[in-house]
């Protein structure tokens, strides 16, 4: 199976391994399992992508208001933690801002069933990647997941079971459609958790973090210069 960088722009997939999940993701995915969260990712002076949690537009629904929104911003902010090292490589392009809509997925089948894994909404028209993380099982079952090109169905360009701590990166200018499938074994039912990440680029200014965090850097008898770097 193509990895890296190389294998994303060669074959439009390639699988990761996940960090650690942080102790706010999983907590706030028990207490909270199908809301749709939106990040904005930027690249800053640091030479590190920053997380900025983007507020619902609109009135908030039943139970928000500003418990929700911190609940929401703490989870942000672990979900933040989890994509810096999964989604950091020279696949991304620093140069654009991005915006990442985030979904929980459960999943539970019956003990012998296969139970289709849904997403609760499709990527939009602008989504150029897709990260499909697999962050825990409970019981003795598997995911199996096939990812199809231009090609249809007829043409799959991969069949892969992943495992817990484990995911795939999809360029969405060659992944067409993908279908993934939880499959439970004969002594009890499974349980899954899958995070799916889209990532757009984001409307607006670009770079807006390396605006706001400038690089300092000595200037003559001992000033200080704000300058921004040039990006790589």
């Amino acid at each position: 199976m193509p990895t890296g960088a190389h294998g994303l722009r060669e074959h439009g997939f390639a699988p990761v391994v996940l960090p650690p999940v942080p102790a706010a993701v999983t907590a706030g995915f028990r207490d909270h399992p199908y809301r749709t969260l939106r990040l904005r990712m930027s690249w800053t002076a640091d030479d590190d992508w920053l997380f900025q949690y983007v507020p619902p537009s609109g009135a908030p629904g039943p139970g928000g208001g500003p418990v929700r929104d911190l609940a929401d911003r703490r989870l942000a902010a672990g979900l933040g933690s989890l994509l810096r090292r999964t989604l950091s490589g020279p696949w991304l392009d620093v140069h654009a801002d991005w915006l990442i809509a985030l979904h929980r997925i459960r999943t539970v089948a019956p003990a012998g069933t296969t139970v289709r894994v849904e997403t609760p909404e499709p990527p939009s028209p602008e989504c150029e990647f897709t990260l499909l993380a697999l962050l825990g099982r409970e019981g003795e079952g598997s995911l199996r997941s096939r990812l199809y090109g231009p090609g249809g169905a007829s043409a799959p360009l991969l069949e892969a079971a992943p495992r817990p701590g484990q995911g795939l990166l999809l360029d969405r200018r060659t992944v067409t459609d993908d279908l993934h499938e939880l499959l439970a074994g004969p002594d009890g039912p499974v349980t899954q958790d899958l995070l799916t990440a889209h990532l757009s680029p984001a409307a607006g200014p670009v770079a807006s973090a390396l605006r706001i965090r400038p690089m300092l850097v000595r200037g003559p008898a001992g000033t200080l210069i704000h300058t921004r770097p040039a990006l790589r």
